[in-house]
């Protein structure tokens, strides 16, 4: 597959400077978010040391993304580029097995080995916001446990897709997904919720003068997305080189309007500020909620900088899955993208879940050989997904559990596969129904005795159910008898 390789780092302009949304002043305003609400974020989680001599272990969250299709990673290029020269990620040409990104400080290389993992479902880190506390999975993509070659990643401008199916467990479950969605379909000023970890100049009141210094909990934001990037002049969109978005190409990008806030007094009264990435982690995702599904658009890209204004950020771009953007991802993932696994509650009702189509063409699942499932899965055929779905495209797969056990339905493409584990929560221990008003329930139905009417004696050898019956048959007809003499 032909690449886009990312070759230079941002250019310095005569009239602005770009800057990666990893820098400071993040995450002003907003809201911590909820335990599960974005199971598939995941933070770049670096540890290293200052210098060869040093005994000091330094730990830093740097960026953000999602986990896709299962074991896809979708976050920003310029989160795994360490060669300014070539801007391929770090472990391209380095041996497998021995492949460690470095420490840039600045533009300036510190000559120390550092190790670089990701947490797949982050939500909480320690006090001091150097290791993670509440996540998923940590899995660790450097030294002996790299395995990277070319195939494994395809990068578009600052979008990058990582596949990751060497590192995550095969055990990984998402019950929740994150679907791709396409930006044409965007109003001209849309609401979305922007999360990441960042660090904080301002408190989440905005004022500057309560510092929260550094956020140990995944926060989100709503910030209204601009499609136009009104205001943004010609020269101040990014620079035209491969690192990062042709500013002519409009499509290709979002804005936002950082918030504005003043200086602490104690720095300086006169001066003031902007929150540099609008709220999110480089790479992180731009989520809309469109019924009840969680869609990104993009990636938290660049903010602009505009020198002589105390170096700080106005407007924060956006990097959207344009056309071209599809196209690559399409050609890396070639699969489908759903949750890994779905909780069903009763037999014989139907589910849904939603699937989205990342292969390079229409399918209809139900005409294709892409669709099978467990010996007790039935799949409606009368299911949304029974159509030709395009690229990007969703559907409702419509299917019911017909046992008690639990099931799978995988998705394929061209020998990539993603199996959606059927988790059944239904309850169907009793042969019959049980009914909770009779005690005689508790013994279970004998289907060779015709004698069960009344509770089963087995220690008349199998014959008094019947004696007693009789003689019940008696004592009835007796007292009949009785009361039709006294009544005379």
């Amino acid at each position: 597959m032909n690449k886009n390789l990312i070759i230079s780092v941002l250019a310095v302009l005569p009239l602005i400077l770009a800057a990666p949304a990893n820098a400071d002043l993040k995450i002003n305003g907003g809201s911590d978010t909820t335990p599960k609400e974005f199971p598939y974020f995941t933070s770049v989680y670096k540890h290293f040391k200052y210098n060869d001599t040093s005994d000091v272990i330094v730990a830093d969250f740097t960026c953000g993304g999602v986990i896709v299709a299962g074991h896809y990673l979708l976050s920003a290029s310029h989160c795994f580029v360490e060669d300014s020269q070539t801007g391929v990620p770090w472990w391209d040409g380095q041996k497998i097995g021995n492949q460690h990104p470095e420490k840039l400080w600045g533009h300036e290389l510190i000559d120390t080995i550092i190790d670089e993992d990701l947490i797949v479902g982050l939500e909480t880190t320690d006090i001091n916001r150097n290791k993670p506390k509440t996540y998923e999975q940590l899995v660790n993509i450097s030294g002996e446990n790299s395995k990277w070659t070319d195939s494994d990643w395809s990068s578009y401008f600052d979008i990058i897709v990582i596949d990751l199916a060497k590192y995550i467990n095969k055990d990984f479950q998402l019950e929740k997904a994150v679907y791709l969605g396409n930006p044409v379909s965007l109003q001209k000023e849309t609401t979305s919720n922007v999360i990441g970890f960042g660090d904080t100049l301002c408190g989440r009141n905005g004022n500057c003068d309560e510092s929260d210094s550094a956020s140990t909990h995944l926060l989100k934001t709503k910030t209204k997305l601009d499609t136009e990037c009104t205001g943004l002049r010609f020269e101040e969109y990014p620079e035209p080189l491969p690192y990062f978005v042709h500013y002519a190409q409009k499509d290709e990008y979002v804005c936002s309007k950082s918030l504005k806030y003043k200086l602490p007094e104690s720095k300086n009264k006169s001066e003031e500020g902007y929150s540099n990435a609008n709220h999110g982690d480089s790479g992180g995702p731009i989520i809309i909620t469109e019924h009840g599904n969680d869609f990104t658009y993009g990636v938290t890209h660049v903010g602009t900088l505009v020198p002589f204004s105390h170096m700080t950020n106005k407007t924060v771009i956006y990097q959207t899955f344009s056309k071209n953007a599809i196209d690559v991802i399409t050609q890396q993932i070639n699969g489908w993208n759903a949750p890994t696994v779905v909780e069903v509650s009763e037999i014989g009702k139907n589910h849904n879940v939603t699937v989205q189509n990342l292969t390079i063409n229409d399918v209809n699942l139900f005409d294709s050989e892409d669709l099978v499932s467990s010996d007790n899965i039935t799949l409606n055929s009368d299911s949304d997904c029974n159509r030709l779905t395009k690229p990007f495209e969703t559907c409702q797969l419509s299917f019911n559990i017909n046992d008690e056990k639990e099931g799978f339905v995988e998705l394929r493409n061209s020998g990539n596969s993603l199996k959606i584990n059927v988790v059944n929560n239904s309850k169907s221990d009793d042969l019959i129904p049980y009914d909770d008003k009779k005690t005689d329930d508790l013994i279970p139905y004998d289907d060779k005795k015709n004698d069960d009417l009344i509770p089963y004696d087995n220690n008349d050898n199998g014959g008094g159910g019947s004696l007693n019956f009789i003689s019940i048959f008696m004592l009835l007809g007796m007292t009949l008898l009785r009361k039709r003499k006294v009544s005379r």
